[in-house]
């Protein structure tokens, strides 16, 4: 049925529950999961130079935090049975949603698998949604798996909830 899987992953509980669903979905579908992380650095605060951090730094940084996630997510997955493959890319500024469904039509998914915080009210207004964001522009179906703290931690994938933690 879903033959490519695109999840978009960080270092959240949530993204850990949207990984453990496409983990479950590749497995009943007999599919293959593309881990995407997506690198964002911004601006640097003013207190970064008392301790001498600079813009090239805080990039590298990123990146090799995505490679130790996806490192631990695509191994995590593999264990689970999971044909899976990773991607890490920079977001140079861009907004998120846009690689993402980009990524999405050039590997030509068949379907996007997020993780949400499921924010509400004044806290979604403040912090926005990058899952929201994605959903409205999408030219595929995505699912959203909704968690808790307590969920992204319950149930099999207990490294990837203590390697975000």
């Amino acid at each position: 049925m879903y033959a490519r899987i695109l999840v978009p992953v960080d270092a959240s509980p949530a993204a850990a529950a949207g990984m453990k669903e496409a983990i479950r979905l590749a497995g009943l579908c007999h599919g293959r999961l593309r881990l995407l992380h997506i690198a964002q650095y911004g601006v640097v605060p003013a207190e970064a130079a008392l301790y001498q951090i600079a813009p090239a730094d805080q990039g590298l940084a990123a990146l090799q935090a995505g490679a130790a996630l996806l490192d631990r997510l695509r191994d995590d997955a593999a264990r689970e049975g999971a044909v899976v493959d990773s991607v890490l890319l920079e977001s140079d500024g861009r907004k998120v949603h846009e690689i993402v469904n980009e990524q999405a039509q050039a590997w030509e998914a068949e379907l996007l698998v997020l993780g949400t915080h499921g924010r509400r009210g004044i806290d979604r207004l403040l912090a926005g949604s990058v899952a929201e964001q994605v959903v409205r522009h999408a030219d595929l179906p995505v699912l959203m798996v909704r968690s808790t703290q307590d969920e992204a931690q319950d149930g099999g994938l207990q490294s990837i909830a203590a390697a975000i933690a």
